[in-house]
């Protein structure tokens, strides 16, 4: 798997500044409707977990070793490697690395 990881890795980086920033609107006392701060929360930790799991499948590890609380229910069955590939396949669209440029040398006649 082909990915820009120094992008990948500054996206984390940028969306657990967002995150943080996020968390202390919420741990004020509320002096109004904060619904769209806990719904940005929830939004954000699922994009985080979302790359989280891009870099770990890329190093051939897995990033969560339980299914998400979103979702599961008793008795499920979950295929971890199957999860984790479509997520990380799904992910991994937006962080693929650029096709390296044709040689000069093979366009030549």
């Amino acid at each position: 798997m082909d990915i820009d990881k120094k992008r990948l890795r500054a996206d984390l980086a940028a969306l657990a500044r967002d995150l943080t920033n996020t968390k202390k609107l919420l741990r004020v006392t509320w002096t109004r409707e904060m619904s769209d701060e806990q719904r940005a929360v929830v939004r954000l930790r699922r994009h985080a977990t979302d790359l989280h799991v891009l870099l770990a499948f890329s190093r051939g590890r897995f990033h969560l070793q339980k299914p998400l609380r979103d979702g599961a229910y008793p008795g499920m069955t979950w295929d971890r490697v199957a999860w984790h590939a479509r997520v990380a396949e799904r992910v991994a669209k937006d962080y693929a690395l650029a096709a390296p440029p044709a040689i000069a040398a093979e366009a030549a006649p």
